[in-house]
């Protein structure tokens, strides 16, 4: 019966007493001892670079960077409505003083032809009964305008509910999709478990 002989895969020399299945070589009980140190080192290597990410995502998780550009973006955003808002309610400020005045105005003018009129009919002396009739009418015209004139019902706002409003849906955030990266990693790793 022809025995092999494994000779060490490092000093060639050595009968090769112990096998590693990781790397599928025979070594003497020296080298394999030499072997064992380097693996050792560099799975001190892994685990140094395993603490330092260990670190990384920690301070990641626990930071939110208050001058980041997204939430610059959102400050922007919000001052930017605010501002829409703002414009919006003066624009509308104005529409209602305008409105308002205008009643003002036209019933001020209106007042003063009545008035003018009156007088002349006074001095002139050149009025009859349905004159007086005519008359009375409009004065009790200009009440009833007054009394709308100080009510603040004769303008209405139409103003957008604030609860029909999808306020979740004027911004928003997202991540972007970072499924290709990550499903490469997962390969990698069921690729190097089934090696």
């Amino acid at each position: 019966m022809t025995k092999t002989t494994n000779r060490c895969s490092m000093c060639q020399k050595e009968f090769g007493t112990s096998y590693c299945t990781g790397c599928g070589v025979y070594f003497c009980t020296k080298d394999f001892k030499s072997h064992r140190k380097i693996l050792f080192g560099e799975m001190d290597v892994i685990i140094e670079h395993h603490n330092e990410l260990h670190d990384k995502i920690n301070k990641a998780i626990q930071h939110d960077d208050p001058n980041s550009p997204l939430f610059e973006q959102i400050d922007q955003w919000q001052n930017m409505m605010t501002e829409k808002v703002n414009l919006v309610a003066e624009h509308t400020r104005q529409q209602v003083s305008q409105l308002l005045n205008s009643k003002r105005i036209k019933i001020t003018n209106d007042f003063k032809r009545f008035s003018q009129e009156l007088v002349h009919l006074k001095e002139t002396e050149n009025f009859v009964e349905h004159d007086l009739t005519r008359l009375k009418y409009i004065i009790h015209q200009f009440n009833h305008e007054l009394k709308q004139l100080t009510r603040p019902f004769t303008i209405e706002l139409h103003t957008e509910q604030s609860d029909r409003i999808v306020w979740s849906q004027l911004i928003y955030a997202e991540e972007k999709s970072t499924y290709a990266g990550i499903h490469q990693r997962e390969q990698h790793v069921r690729g190097m478990m089934v090696k």
